[in-house]
């Protein structure tokens, strides 16, 4: 006997995705909340997708994404020609533009992640807990900058170094000299791996 398809919940229902207006930062979970229960649910259909996402939140809010052009549409005319099918993705990134700071180019800056890594550097005193939330928060702000072009992959191993104690860093560099041989000197170790170094030493 086939097990039956998990199907979406009532709108008000407590298993039902939900979205605090209040909270606008919190709309990419949603869309993920969604998307989860779309995989679940088997749930392809661009135009079922985008009917569901309205359907949770509050009616002003709905009327907003639902008029959006993106919505509606199913091909996006060019001249004489027809371009690809609008998809529900393509709503998603206009809603989201609706929200500015949510996941817009000034959620965070190149300046925000070199004043973490002085913020690191100016600890009198460094634990394992320290130095994993400076990972952490590091990470998430460096992330975002390589997605979005704003830094390259060798910038920000560079940075990643300068904010660990100078003392740490020797334990660290002579702890990957012996784990990567082979490794260019003048070539910035990568960040995961100096974690974990650094990590060897603090515990």
């Amino acid at each position: 006997m086939e097990p039956t398809a998990q199907r979406m919940p009532p709108r008000n229902h407590f298993s039902a995705p939900k979205w605090d207006e209040a909270k606008p930062r919190e709309l990419t979970q949603y869309f993920k909340e969604l998307e989860y229960l779309f995989r679940d649910c088997g749930i392809t259909d661009h135009t079922q997708m985008k009917e569901y996402t309205a359907r949770y939140v509050t009616y002003n809010t709905a009327k907003t994404w639902t008029s959006l052009p993106e919505f509606a549409a199913t091909t996006i005319p060019i001249g004489d020609q027809v371009a690809a099918a609008i998809s529900y993705e393509n709503w998603k990134e206009a809603v989201i533009r609706l929200y500015p700071g949510v996941e817009g180019s000034t959620r965070y800056t190149v300046n925000k992640l070199h004043q973490l890594v002085q913020d690191n550097f100016d600890l009198s005193a460094y634990t394992l807990g320290t130095f994993s939330t400076y990972y952490r928060e590091f990470q998430k702000i460096s992330r975002w900058l390589l997605k979005h072009g704003k830094i390259h992959a060798n910038k920000e191993r560079h940075l990643f170094q300068q904010g660990i104690l100078t003392l740490l860093w020797a334990k660290i560099a002579r702890r990957l000299e012996i784990l990567k041989p082979t490794h260019h000197p003048e070539d910035p170790y990568n960040v995961k791996d100096v974690y974990e170094a650094g990590n060897w030493h603090l515990k």
